[in-house]
C-alpha cells in the first residue's frame, strides 16, 4: 500500500532534519528518508558559527549544543596573525562551537524524530513522483516503493537526484567550492579559536580560499582547506597532496600524522559544496529545496552549517503554510523568503566569488588584508554594521 504523508523530506542532514522539525512540530504528518544509518560521517569543517548556535538554541537544543567544544574567536594569519570576536548582536550567542557532524546530524534527527516526524533510516530517495501536470506528488525509493507526499522538500545533496530527475538549472549554477579535511590528534592545548589561514597558493597563484585548523577538545583538531571553482586552474590541484603540503607548514611540535598516513586511514575526506542558488527559484510545483541541493553555501566563505539550518526551517514553515492556504502548487512564500534573507548578500558573494578567482586580484588581496592600515579600517567597518564587537590585532 502506497503511504501518504503532508510533507516528505528527502535527506535527513541539517537542511532536512530542521525542514522536518519545524513542519512536525506544527501537527504535519512528516517523514524523513535518508540513504544512511546514523550516525554516518560527512565531511566539513565542523564549526559552528554564532548564527547556527543561534538557530540550534531556537531549535531548544541549547542544552545539547553547549556540550561541544566552545570557541571564542578566530585567528587569521595573513599571514599576520590578528584575532577577531564574534559580532556582539542582539539575541545571538557571542561564540560558536566545533561540532563532530555524525554527532550533530544525529542528534538533529532524532530531535525531528522527538517533535513528531517518522523518520526512515537506510532508505535511498532515487527520484521524484511526478503527476501528469508535472508536479511533484512524492518521491520514489531506490527499492522501488512509492511514497506520496503533498509537499516534497529536497534536502537530498550536492548530487540532489530529486534535482536532477527534474532537470532543474539556474543562472546561479556552476558556483562551487571543492574541500578537504582530516581529522586527527594533535601535541597541542585545546585552543578556544578557529583559526583560518588565508595564504594559500598554488603554483604561484593565490587562492580564492583559505585553510583551517578546528579544536574538537580532547587533542583533536580538524585541518582541512578549500578553494571557489572560479580559479582557472582548480581542475589541477590535487586537493589531498595540497593539504598535505599546507599541514607541512604546521608546527612540527604538533606531531601531525603524514597525509599518506591519514588517507590510508580513510581519515581524508573531500566533498564539493555548490552555493549561490544552484536551484532558483527554489522550488517548483510540489516541491521545495533546501540545503546543498539549494546551493545554500555562503559563495563568500563557503559557510554551509546555518545556511543549511535556516533554509530547512524555512521550507518547513512555507510548506506547510502554503498546503493550508494556497496548495502545493505554489511555493512563492519560501522564494520570498529566501530572497529577503540572502538575496543581496549572495549577489554580491557571486560577484566576489568571481572577482577572487583572478590570481592577480587574490595577490593584491592578500597584501591589503596583510596590511595593518587597511585591515583596520575595513573591520571597523565591519564591526560597525555588525553592531561594534570588540577586535584584537597581534602583529
Amino acid at each position: 500500500m502506497t503511504q501518504r504523508y503532508d510533507v516528505v523530506v528527502a535527506g535527513g542532514g541539517p537542511s532536512g532534519a530542521a525542514a522536518a522539525w519545524q513542519a512536525a512540530r506544527t501537527g504535519a504528518k512528516v517523514l524523513v528518508l535518508d540513504k544512511a544509518e546514523f550516525p554516518r560521517d560527512k565531511p566539513c569543517g565542523d564549526g559552528l558559527t554564532a548564527r547556527a548556535v543561534s538557530y540550534l538554541q531556537k531549535m531548544g537544543l541549547a542544552k545539547e549544543v553547549a556540550a561541544f567544544h566552545r570557541v571564542n574567536r578566530v585567528t587569521v594569519f595573513s599571514p599576520s596573525q590578528w584575532e577577531l570576536s564574534f559580532p556582539k548582536r542582539p539575541g545571538m550567542p557571542d561564540h560558536g562551537y566545533v561540532a563532530p557532524r555524525p554527532v550533530l546530524d544525529t542528534l538533529l534527527l532524532e530531535h525531528a524524530g522527538a517533535a513528531g516526524a517518522e523518520v526512515r533510516q537506510s532508505c535511498e530517495v532515487a527520484g521524484p513522483e511526478v503527476d501528469s501536470a508535472g508536479r511533484v506528488v512524492g518521491v520514489v525509493l531506490k527499492s522501488g516503493e512509492k511514497v506520496l507526499g503533498d509537499a516534497v522538500i529536497a534536502a537530498d545533496g550536492a548530487y540532489s537526484p530529486i534535482k536532477r530527475a527534474l532537470q532543474i538549472d539556474s543562472e546561479y549554477n556552476g558556483y562551487s567550492a571543492i574541500a578537504i579535511r582530516a581529522e586527527m590528534a594533535a601535541n597541542k592545548p585545546d585552543s578556544d579559536s578557529l583559526d583560518i589561514y588565508l595564504n594559500l597558493a598554488f603554483r604561484g597563484d593565490q587562492l580564492p580560499g583559505y585553510a583551517w585548523v578546528f579544536p574538537f577538545g580532547g587533542g583533536r583538531i580538524n585541518i582541512g582547506l578549500g578553494y571557489v571553482n572560479s580559479y582557472k586552474n582548480w581542475q589541477q590541484i590535487n586537493a589531498t597532496q595540497f593539504l598535505g603540503d599546507f599541514m607541512r607548514t604546521l608546527p612540527p611540535e604538533w606531531g601531525l600524522p603524514a597525509i599518506d598516513e591519514l588517507k590510508k586511514d580513510r581519515l581524508v575526506r573531500a566533498w564539493r559544496l555548490p552555493m549561490g542558488f544552484t536551484a532558483w527559484p527554489p522550488w517548483r510545483p510540489g516541491v521545495l529545496f533546501t540545503g546543498d541541493s539549494l546551493g545554500a553555501g555562503k559563495p563568500a566563505s563557503g559557510a554551509g552549517i546555518s545556511k543549511a539550518l535556516e533554509s530547512g526551517l524555512a521550507a518547513g514553515e512555507c510548506a506547510v503554510a502554503a498546503l493550508t492556504n494556497s496548495g502545493p502548487d505554489d511555493f512563492t512564500n519560501y522564494a520570498q523568503r529566501m530572497e529577503a534573507a540572502w538575496g543581496k548578500e549572495y549577489r554580491r558573494g557571486r560577484y566576489f566569488h568571481k572577482l577572487a578567482g583572478i590570481p592577480a586580484v587574490a595577490n593584491n588581496g592578500i597584501k591589503l588584508i596583510d596590511n595593518a592600515f587597511f585591515r583596520d579600517r575595513m573591520l571597523k567597518a565591519l564591526y560597525k554594521k555588525e553592531q561594534g564587537p570588540q577586535h584584537r590585532v597581534s602583529r
